[in-house]
């Protein structure tokens, strides 16, 4: 591999620029770890999976990865800053079961259950009356680590991502309702960006409500974040968005 810059993303061999305000590392970086994967080089990836990792730093979530034989291809801080782990187009990593093949795997650096809460880590917000999360409560990621995911969806799901063929299809979005936990059909392969609660665990619902609300509605990040955590406050199985959705001309 001819590439030299460590602040780009590794999209089939080649570096593209990260979208604006968005800061990544990538594995020619000393200190980032590029996890062991299968060559799917001539493979079309057209998923994007969140996940959430129940960890308190991107080093430990590398770690735990690493010693359970698993990897992904993105990870996002606490801070919002995003390493990269493997060739977005060309290797082939463990994280989400049958949807590896097709898929980028984004894991953010979330302790997700608030009894892992200390007054020496950057979370600061919960939701305790979260019927969708497990254990019915929820640990939010930080606005910078949501706005992070934001972008990098935005960024993967367009045609910047150069040799990526990920759509801005939302998997868990339908009929004005967003999923907040399996959706019907969530183990079969379908171009477009995932939760992994979907399928899963039951990581990821948040961000994805949170990214929807930046990228369709056009909110505010600020607005955004407060506008999720609303939402996501005594939801159970979906959140009704028909409301945010644009009106229908006048016949």
């Amino acid at each position: 591999m001819s590439c030299a810059n460590p602040h780009a993303f590794i999209v089939a061999g080649q570096e593209l620029t990260p979208p604006p305000g968005l800061e990544v590392t990538n594995f020619l970086h000393d200190d980032v770890l590029e996890f062991e994967g299968r060559d799917r080089a001539g493979r079309t990836v057209n998923e994007l999976i969140i996940h959430e990792s129940v960890t308190r730093s991107a080093i430990s979530t590398v770690a735990v990865l690493q010693r359970r034989k698993l990897g992904v291809h993105l990870i996002v801080a606490p801070d919002g800053r995003v390493t990269q782990h493997g060739d977005l187009a060309h290797e082939r990593l463990a994280h989400a079961g049958g949807h590896n093949g097709p898929s980028v795997g984004v894991e953010v650096v979330n302790l997700y259950y608030p009894y892992l809460l200390r007054d020496d880590l950057p979370w600061r917000r919960t939701i305790d009356d979260a019927p969708w999360a497990h254990k019915d409560a929820y640990v939010l990621p930080t606005p910078e680590q949501a706005e992070a995911t934001s972008k990098l969806i935005g960024w993967l799901a367009s045609p910047k991502a150069l040799g990526l063929d990920i759509p801005r299809e939302w998997i868990g979005v339908d009929a004005g309702r967003v999923r907040m936990g399996r959706v019907d059909g969530g183990d079969q392969r379908r171009p477009g960006v995932y939760a992994h609660h979907y399928f899963g665990h039951a990581d990821g619902a948040w961000l994805i409500l949170y990214a929807w609300l930046r990228l369709e509605v056009g909110l505010p990040p600020c607005v955004a974040y407060e506008e999720a955590v609303a939402r996501a406050t005594g939801a159970r199985r979906t959140i009704d968005v028909s409301d945010l959705l644009p009106s229908e001309p006048n016949a």
